[in-house]
């Protein structure tokens, strides 16, 4: 039997926590997530799992790390004079601009931009098969349905004699909606409705379990995985206002993991998980930025440009409560999510890639959740079942963050082991 010492698990905890000290983007529903996946081990063959889940409440949070509009995210209002700057002087953008020949004066031309986005429904399928002892080959899918309702977009230009505040209204603000559609090749800033799958993903997986003959440690269980991520979620839809991606935007992924699960007694265990995700690069067409001063939401310029992703790391730390009463066990989780900056090349020579660089969309972004599972094991007591059942419920709760939009959630799990 191997023995893991005392000094072998702090540095291996030491180690974790290094190597966790951040992680990824929106808290869509991940299907192998460790705070919420079946439990397992290597008495059966294949585990299938079904998920679902629904939004309660969404939080927004802004590049100072403050709570807002979901439309505030990255900028507090709109400049949609702005969005008129940065074209050739013979373009259609560049002509009507210099026909609009009025100045900047922080209120003039600007939109206060409100709105809801809710995730009506979540869904994932799992399976997974194990072979070999110790190893595991995962398929993971999820879909997700989305809607942006109740927009607003509140003119913030003086209602005056001024001549220039007049031309403003009547030939730009008060007709933004169409403005906005014809100058921008079809940007649409109202809401939207979306429902479609997310990035499908392959996933190895080793795991062990070291029993210990300790008067407070049992167990101890190391697991890595390493998967590829397949583009087949919705990517960005740039014709419309913050319709994000159900995926990586349309780009592979490796993603790569390390954990380690102690159990302590016989009814308490706690866990780390670390996991990085390396994205692709892609091309494809985008929204840019081609003046300092645009803002994110009225952006008319469509180019093809080369994204660099950032880096995505994610960070869990858990406690649980194991079969307490009969087969029911309770988990508590943290996760922290991390996503580095992403980087534009646009293909398009005319066009500055230090200006459409600016864009707040591209920089770092963190998420904080506190997550809380309680599930069933209907094979208990019952080792030598020939299909071992689970069902689970569970919630996940963001309260912290930096340029994401998180979902508070309720959702549950059935499993099957045979």
């Amino acid at each position: 039997m191997i023995q893991i010492s005392t000094k072998q698990v702090r540095v291996l905890l030491a180690g974790l926590i290094f190597s966790a000290c951040s992680a990824s983007g929106m808290n869509l529903l991940n299907p192998y997530d460790p705070l919420i996946r079946p439990s397992y081990t290597n008495r059966y063959r294949t585990q299938w799992a079904l998920f679902a889940e629904t939004g309660v409440n969404t939080k927004t949070f802004n590049t100072a790390g403050c709570e807002v509009d979901v439309l505030r995210i990255w900028q507090r209002e709109q400049n949609a004079l702005a969005m008129l700057d940065g074209f050739c002087v013979d373009s259609s953008i560049g002509q009507f601009r210099e026909k609009l020949d009025v100045d900047d004066n922080g209120v003039r031309g600007y939109f206060c931009v409100s709105g809801d986005l809710d995730l009506r429904a979540a869904m994932a399928f799992s399976a997974r098969f194990f072979f070999a002892r110790d190893w595991s080959i995962g398929l993971y899918l999820p879909a997700y349905s989305m809607k942006l309702k109740d927009v607003l977009w509140v003119d913030q230009t003086e209602i005056s004699d001024n001549p220039q505040d007049i031309l403003t209204r009547q030939c730009l603000t008060n007709e933004i909606f169409e403005r906005a559609f014809t100058l921008g090749q079809g940007l649409q800033l109202g809401g939207w409705e979306r429902t479609g799958l997310g990035d499908a993903t392959l996933l190895l997986e080793w795991f062990r379990d070291f029993p210990q003959q300790r008067p407070f440690l049992k167990n101890a269980r190391l697991n890595w995985r390493l998967g590829l991520m397949f583009p087949t979620g919705k990517p960005w839809d740039e014709d419309k206002i913050m319709a994000v991606p159900f995926g990586n935007d349309g780009a592979f992924a490796i993603p790569f993991g390390l954990g380690l699960d102690l159990t302590f007694g016989k009814y308490i265990r706690g866990g780390l998980d670390v996991q990085l995700t390396h994205i692709f690069g892609n091309t494809r067409q985008r929204r840019v930025k081609v003046d300092f001063d645009q803002t994110e939401l009225l952006l008319l310029q469509k180019s093809k440009a080369y994204k660099d992703f950032g880096l995505i790391q994610r960070f869990e730390l858990y406690f649980e409560f194991y079969r307490i009463i009969a087969g029911f066990s309770c988990k508590v989780g943290y996760e922290f999510f991390k996503k580095g900056d992403d980087t534009l090349s646009s293909c398009d020579p005319f066009f500055f890639n230090t200006i459409a660089n600016t864009a707040e969309r591209l920089e770092e972004l963190t998420m904080h959740t506190m997550v809380v599972n309680t599930w069933y094991d209907f094979g208990y007591n019952k080792p030598d079942m020939r299909a071992r059942p689970e069902i689970s419920f569970f919630a996940r709760i963001p309260f912290n963050g930096k340029r994401s939009v998180q979902f508070t959630t309720v959702g549950g799990r059935v499993s099957l082991d045979f």
